[in-house]
């Protein structure tokens, strides 16, 4: 970064009054010198982005947090798989043992179950400790019973009906002179084509793990790298370190690197824990995923990068009106209610349905898009041309965005004292 901080001399212009762009010696605004040995766009752009990354890469709250999420994931993990007690063990007394075929065959349909043969006198018992989920049995009138503590599982419930009546079915063919196996290969060669006009989706609680993992993820790394940024746009500015940095680059030019530096640091920590977290819901089976998990990860990736882009663009230009830490609560604040607005629709409306046409136009729309159509994309239920649409939307509104954001920054940054006025953050120069 030595090339970044060559300074002329008497250029840092430390005695400007408060709300006053610094000066140079000569009367001009500090700025950059044009010259031979003057820097390319490209590459100071590139010196600040890698003084921005390894700034922040190698501090100890970029390791802990990576490492306490993941652990986090990992012990979570652990949990499923100590809390995993297999398939629930069905007692099946003597009377009724010619059903266990049947009944094997009906909860492998319906349910997790292993069915067991028990002595009829220990039922009572291996019920109340625990052993059995419930029996299977058989009373006076040939009908079967089903014996639990408290309540029976439905799945299991439907399984001994399904047993009860085949067999039922089973003895009446038998008794019309009919080959009971003959009459059910007849029976399974009618076969039925099932045209389905979606793709099977996940389970009510699958789609709240999902749309919340997303949404909440994405959210929070806006958040927590948008305030960052924001935060070291103040600092910069109190100590005076931009107005150095200004003597060499152009303001634009400080912008980019830091929004690129600080978003390579971002998108790097949530490939480790997306990454991770989608090797935990496969592993463990908790959360159906899309068949293609790798090209769902770049999905979340690009919507990341143009999202942060956005919304950070944004919190820097308004960080600099303000030379205060105390003060950036109060600028950064409607930015902070564009990140949080499309979070809570997406908890609200994709929760109730996810083919609601209200939220299949808002996650069109930017800023609204880099939050909602990701969730949509993972539960497969956004068409290629809206996925499509709303990428052009963003980076059109990414484009028009940033040059506004360019524009208040270059303003304001070098201002300090008193919060610049919003008018004056944005008037062309």
């Amino acid at each position: 970064m030595s090339a970044v901080a060559r300074v002329p001399d008497g250029a840092t212009g430390r005695d400007a009054p408060d709300g006053e762009p610094s000066s140079a010696p000569g009367g001009g605004t500090a700025g950059p010198q044009d010259g031979p040995g003057a820097l390319t766009a490209r590459r100071a752009v590139g010196l600040v982005a890698r003084r921005e990354i390894n700034s922040r890469m190698r501090t100890a709250s970029f390791v802990l947090s990576t490492l306490g999420l993941l652990l986090g994931l990992g012990v979570y993990a652990l949990i499923l798989l100590l809390t995993d007690d297999g398939p629930a063990r069905v007692g099946v007394e003597r009377q009724a043992a010619a059903l266990r075929p049947a009944l094997a065959a009906a909860a492998g349909r319906t349910g997790d179950f292993e069915f067991v043969t028990v002595d009829g006198d220990h039922t009572d018992r291996l019920l109340r400790d625990g052993e059995l989920s419930a029996v299977v049995g058989a009373g006076d009138d040939g009908r079967l019973t089903l014996s639990v503590e408290r309540e029976a599982d439905e799945d299991l419930l439907a399984a001994v009906r399904a047993a009860a009546a085949e067999e039922r079915v089973t003895r009446e063919l038998e008794r019309a002179g009919v080959d009971p196996e003959e009459f059910r290969e007849r029976v399974a060669s009618a076969t039925v084509r099932v045209d389905a006009l979606e793709p099977r989706g996940n389970g009510a609680a699958e789609q709240f793990a999902l749309i919340l993992s997303s949404t909440g993820l994405l959210y929070f790394f806006f958040v927590f790298y948008g305030i960052m940024l924001a935060q070291g746009v103040v600092e910069e500015k109190n100590s005076r370190v931009v107005e150095l940095l200004l003597s060499t680059i152009r303001p634009w030019q400080l912008l980019a690197g830091k929004l690129i530096g600080v978003a390579v640091v971002g998108l790097t920590q949530l490939v480790l824990l997306g990454g991770a977290a989608a090797a935990l819901a496969q592993g463990t089976g908790v959360l159906t995923l899309p068949a293609a998990v790798g090209g769902t990860l770049v999905t979340l990736g690009v919507w990341f990068l143009l999202g942060f882009l956005l919304f950070a663009a944004l919190l820097a230009a308004a960080a600099a009106r303000v030379s205060r830490q105390e003060d950036l609560q109060g600028v950064v604040q409607p930015v902070m209610l564009l990140i949080t607005a499309p979070f809570v629709l997406g908890l609200a409306l994709l929760t109730k349905n996810v083919h609601d046409p209200l939220i299949e136009w808002l996650s069109l729309v930017p800023p609204l898009s880099p939050i909602l159509m990701p969730a949509r994309t993972l539960l497969g239920v956004a068409p290629v041309w809206q996925i499509v649409l709303s990428l052009v939307l963003a980076v059109t509104a990414l484009a028009a965005m940033t040059r506004v954001a360019g524009r208040m920054y270059a303003n304001s940054v070098l201002r300090s004292g008193s919060r610049v006025p919003f008018a004056e953050a944005l008037r062309l120069r």
